[in-house]
């Protein structure tokens, strides 16, 4: 590989900031310019980093993880965050397992398919729809409804709080400061304030760990509190660091998905009632509405050797910011890419892309339960709510 190549990046340099105000007001029309202009960019905001935009670019780099690594850790020496998902650095434990490589993964994967994989995850529907039934019971004899308020933001941390096995009336304590941080640019002088509010939940979840090992219960922090990895116990660290993750994709990324998707149905009778008549075709529906709402607009990934990416050298060290958004509106993949088809799955060239989809080439712990959450919360909502509108 030609080092010289390095003093091409100004060639491919665009301005784009991903975290900036212009770029969540207009995020389409900047992610397709990328795309038919240049679709693997460099970009100085943050400190530098490359932007790859189209949809097989996407999936080939992240499931090439012996070069593009997820991992995550601190220096010893500064503090600073190395590597991990974001970008800019988010000051948190890193995620796992989703901030670990293999054969690392492998071991976390294993032993949290256990409460995650779909048949897990699918006993839990019953309570699922209790939860569902219980928050629109309060609200429709009102004759008004909120999707945020009133479903779309309770329901699912009140599902992440069972799965914990957490009191059910703490789910604002532990779901407000997770979305103020995931809604507060991370240089801005608030995003510290924000992440504070992970003090008193650290603290709660460690109060319930030490209660499950003298009193296990069947409970996801009594399968964290006795858990092994290879004839090994869990420590503290680790079992935050899963319990961070577990929050964030069961709480944050399923409510704003759920929330969307339900004010679209809301404003397209036809297509809700479709749904309603073909409840079989909801998970159809799911899948274009992970495509294009994109809850998860994109991830990073972190180069560990000299590679080369469409011709453009990727140094050593190196990040790459891979906008799922993006390649989830890639026409060359997606028909009418810029509409919503709720038939449209699966008769299509490639998967939505997602933290837990074909592009990962992993299991998001949390997605299954997600998927059920969002399952359940659309048809009850968009049947059972309609009434109260």
């Amino acid at each position: 590989m030609d080092m010289q190549n390095r003093s091409n990046r100004p060639e491919f340099s665009v301005d784009f900031d991903h975290e900036s105000l212009s770029h969540a007001l207009n995020w389409p029309e900047e992610f397709k310019t990328l795309r038919s202009r240049c679709p693997l960019a460099w970009t100085e905001s943050h400190g530098g980093y490359w932007v790859a935009s189209r949809y097989q670019d996407i999936v080939d780099i992240a499931q090439n993880s012996g070069v593009f690594t997820s991992h995550k850790e601190f220096d010893p020496a500064t503090g600073a965050v190395v590597g991990g998902l974001s970008i800019p650095p988010m000051p948190t434990p890193r995620g796992i397992p989703d901030e670990t490589d293999p054969p690392e993964w492998g071991g976390f994967r294993s032993f949290l398919n256990r409460r995650f994989a779909p048949k897990a995850v699918e006993s839990r529907r019953r309570r699922t729809e209790q939860l569902t039934t219980f928050l629109i019971d309060r609200v429709i004899e009102a004759g008004k409804f909120d999707i945020v308020d009133d479903l779309t933001n309770p329901l699912p941390a009140l599902s992440t709080m069972d799965l914990f096995g957490l009191p059910l009336g703490e789910w604002r304590e532990f779901a407000d400061p997770l979305h103020r941080m995931m809604y507060t640019p991370k240089e801005h002088p608030d995003f510290l304030e924000a992440v504070k509010g992970w003090d008193w939940i650290r603290t709660r979840i460690e109060e319930e760990i030490e209660k499950r090992r003298t009193n296990p219960q069947d409970d996801l922090l009594s399968h964290l509190a006795h858990g092994e990895i290879d004839n090994k116990k869990l420590d503290r660290a680790t079992i935050w660091s899963i319990a961070l993750n577990v929050i964030i994709g069961g709480v944050d990324t399923t409510t704003a998905l759920t929330a969307n998707a339900l004010m679209y149905l809301s404003e397209c009778p036809d297509e809700r009632r479709y749904l309603i008549e073909n409840p079989d075709k909801l998970p159809v529906a799911r899948e274009e509405f992970v495509r294009f709402f994109s809850p998860i607009h994109g991830l990073a990934r972190n180069a560990a050797m000299d590679a080369e990416v469409q011709g453009r050298f990727i140094g050593q060290g190196e990040r790459i910011y891979l906008a799922y958004a993006s390649g989830n509106r890639d026409e060359s993949i997606f028909h009418d890419a810029d509409e919503i088809n709720v038939r449209r799955f699966p008769r299509f060239r490639g998967q939505s892309l997602t933290g837990d989809s074909v592009a990962d080439s992993r299991l998001a712990f949390g997605g299954s339960l997600g998927r059920a959450d969002r399952r359940y919360g659309r048809r009850m909502g968009s049947d059972r709510a309609a009434a109260a509108a």
